[in-house]
Formats: C-alpha cells, structure tokens, sequence
C-alpha cells in the first residue's frame, strides 16, 4: 500500500454513544441541551400523535430536531417520517423568521399512510405559524 497501513486512518466515531455522553456530561454540569431547552422554554402545540416545542432562532438559520423513539415504529418507519418532517418544515427553519423546531412522537405513527403523517404535520406546522405570526403581531 503507498498510502500507509489501514491503521494510519482515522478512528471511526460511535456519534450514537457520544452524543448520549455529552448529553449526560451536560446535565451533570447543569448544561442544556437544545432540545431541553425548546422543551421548557418553547411555545408547545398538539395535535394527534405528534407534539411540537418552537422557538424563535437566535441564529440566521433555525434547526430541527425530530424525536422519534422506537414506539413511533420500526428503524424504517422512523426515517420515513424523518423525512417527511424534513419536507414539511424546511421552509419553517429557513424563512427570514426562522424557528427552532422539536417535534415529537408521541404514539406509534407506523400505521398511518404517507398522507395522513403528511397532512397531520402540515396542520401542525400552519398553527405554529400562526402562533408565531400573532406573537410578531402583539409585539410578545
């Protein structure tokens, strides 16, 4: 080989059982995480299966966090909904107001069709404007 051996490469990272640490390490210090944050400080709505924690973001740019735990179904299920989230909430996070967005399953949302998580997440995301809109509005 000319480039070196194959341990001269770079340790691959378990970004899983890290980011719990840092998690962990956080609370020990009485740090926040960002989603512990929007979930004590966010405005929260609901709607059937799913909850939604907001905020305004402090940067140029807002984030989403999806929270799926293994009760919203299986790995594939996850990311089926992962992505639709992505979808239905990018222009949420990139808009000139942008918000930092957890949401959150509640409940197993594998046996709802495409459409339905869809339509449910988009009603969800309108009232979380229209939250936001009447906050600009009252001046809050």
């Amino acid at each position: 080989m000319a480039g070196g051996s194959s341990s001269d490469a770079a340790p691959r990272a378990d970004t899983g059982s890290q980011s719990r640490s840092e998690r962990a390490r956080m609370a020990r210090r009485g740090g926040e995480t960002a989603a512990g944050r929007l979930r004590k400080r966010g405005v929260r709505l609901s709607a059937g299966p799913w909850t939604v924690c907001a905020e305004t973001a402090p940067a140029r740019d807002g984030r989403l966090i999806v929270a799926l735990g293994r009760t919203a179904g299986a790995a594939t299920t996850r990311s089926r909904v992962r992505r639709i989230a992505r979808e239905v909430f990018a222009n949420a996070c990139r808009s000139a107001g942008a918000l930092n967005i957890l949401l959150l399953a509640r409940a197993d949302v594998s046996r709802q069709p495409r459409r339905q998580v869809r339509a449910g997440l988009t009603h969800l995301r309108t009232r979380l404007s229209a939250t936001f809109a009447g906050r600009g509005v009252h001046g809050n």
